[in-house]
């Protein structure tokens, strides 16, 4: 049985603070689903009504993959008795029905988030911790030894894991090596100023060196790599008052308005102009990660181009996204929920994945597994995932990081469109977000 469903919205434009604001209905996309989880027939169809053995679980319509849908039909032959309601929604219409569950005390057991959820509902004591669950089961799980230390620490909130990082992506360079090769570019660059000095011989006849996102969340991987962090911990304040924070963000707009070898980002609310220009062959580099993979592939089918890793000043860096999974504080089936969980986390699942969808993902073995490196276009995330951040991940444990990303938003379309002097924007960024934080 076939569903209608969206591609996963895994990108670093969808940010934290988009999902904070948006709102939408309460339907689903797909809910209840027993036509999903009864493909292999039998008494595991989900037909009959609820149970007080039913696992309801909320997952995003565009991450619905047949290798999930295999696990939960396994899940229910293995745990006779047990059905599991499989409820998909876009991101902004989960938000808005999982919060009507928190006020109603009356939550599912397991549910999917795009990053920032669990330090905010962590926070105000709305979920499980699973501390108990990892310390019992870290030799079987591999959690956390296996993850990415760094999506491990995002999920942590006052000492305790609150969340499993189930996908994981990060922005890279893509580049056209026709384009690089009539340029007589032979590598790509590894510095900011090579970089620079390879748009220009890019640039010319309807051709831009590079194009970059008019979405904020786009440009932290410069901050990162001239190792600039947008809040301090410690201090408890903001961080990008400083010549290195103002330097990656003067660096941006150069490319722009200084040196030309890139184009005013067209203002449309949309994260895919950059892809667009590439496709056409407009661009010859953008900064972006595997959710532009199947456009550039079925928009450009005959495009030569290839991935490269982030680029380094003080240090090579780039940002991480992804989703992660979370148990409320009040499901009912904390348990079993946990027992799916490791299932839906574990290596072969995430190799299926892959194959499937393209999707990156947390763990190091995953990156360093034979069929991941003999994947041309996937392989490159599996070393930038080795080195990559969540930029906003110690902001987020503010609880204030969506009117913080609102001021930062503000302050990038200044300098972006306004060529106003980086120092000056991020200075007044600074000063106002330092007084919501305190």
């Amino acid at each position: 049985m076939t569903i209608s469903i969206q591609h996963p919205d895994e990108r670093p434009a969808f940010t934290r603070r988009r999902v904070l604001k948006l709102g939408g209905a309460l339907a689903s996309t797909a809910f209840a689903v027993p036509t999903i989880l009864s493909a292999c027939g039998g008494t595991n169809s989900l037909t009959g009504g609820a149970s007080d053995k039913t696992l309801r679980v909320y997952w995003n319509a565009g991450h619905a993959y047949q290798v999930y849908k295999k696990v939960i039909e396994q899940f229910e032959q293995d745990h006779q008795g047990w059905k599991v309601k499989l409820e998909l929604y876009q991101w902004p219409d989960l938000r808005t029905k999982l919060m009507a569950n928190f006020q109603a005390n009356d939550t599912p057991d397991l549910v999917e988030e795009p990053g920032g959820w669990v330090q905010e509902f962590g926070l105000t004591g709305k979920l499980r911790s699973l501390q108990d669950f990892i310390n019992k089961d870290k030799q079987s799980s591999g959690f956390p030894d296996d993850w990415q230390d760094y999506t491990v620490q995002r999920n942590t909130v006052n000492g305790e894991v609150y969340g499993v990082q189930l996908h994981l992506t990060c922005t890279l360079c893509f580049y056209n090596t026709e384009m690089f090769e009539k340029a007589g570019i032979k590598t790509f660059p590894t510095t900011w100023d090579d970089f620079l000095a390879a748009c220009k011989e890019l640039t010319g006849k309807g051709v831009y060196g590079v194009a970059l996102n008019q979405d904020a969340g786009y440009a932290w991987p410069w901050f990162l790599q001239n190792g600039a962090r947008i809040y301090d911990p410690e201090k408890k304040v903001l961080d990008l008052d400083n010549e290195r924070a103002f330097e990656a963000l003067q660096f941006q707009s150069d490319l722009i308005h200084k040196h030309k070898v890139a184009p005013v980002p067209v203002a449309t609310g949309s994260y895919d102009g950059p892809q667009k220009l590439f496709s056409a062959r407009r661009a010859a580099i953008i900064l972006t990660g595997p959710w532009d993979i199947k456009p550039i592939l079925e928009g450009s089918k005959d495009l030569k181009w290839n991935i490269a890793q982030a680029l380094k000043q003080q240090t090579q860096a780039t940002t991480a996204a992804g989703s992660s999974v979370m148990i409320p504080k009040a499901a009912k089936n904390p348990e079993m929920a946990w027992e799916l969980l490791k299932r839906l986390v574990a290596l072969d699942v995430e190799l299926a994945a892959t194959k499937e969808a393209r999707m990156t993902m947390p763990r190091k073995s995953w990156g360093n597994h034979p069929d991941v490196k003999q994947m041309d276009l996937i392989a490159p995330f599996g070393q930038g995932l080795t080195y990559a951040q969540f930029s906003g991940a110690e902001l987020e444990k503010t609880g204030k990081s969506g009117t913080i990303n609102d001021l930062f938003n503000k302050a990038y379309q200044d300098v972006i469109y306004k060529q106003r002097p980086a120092a000056d924007a991020l200075k007044e960024f600074v000063a106002t977000g330092n007084k919501a934080l305190s």
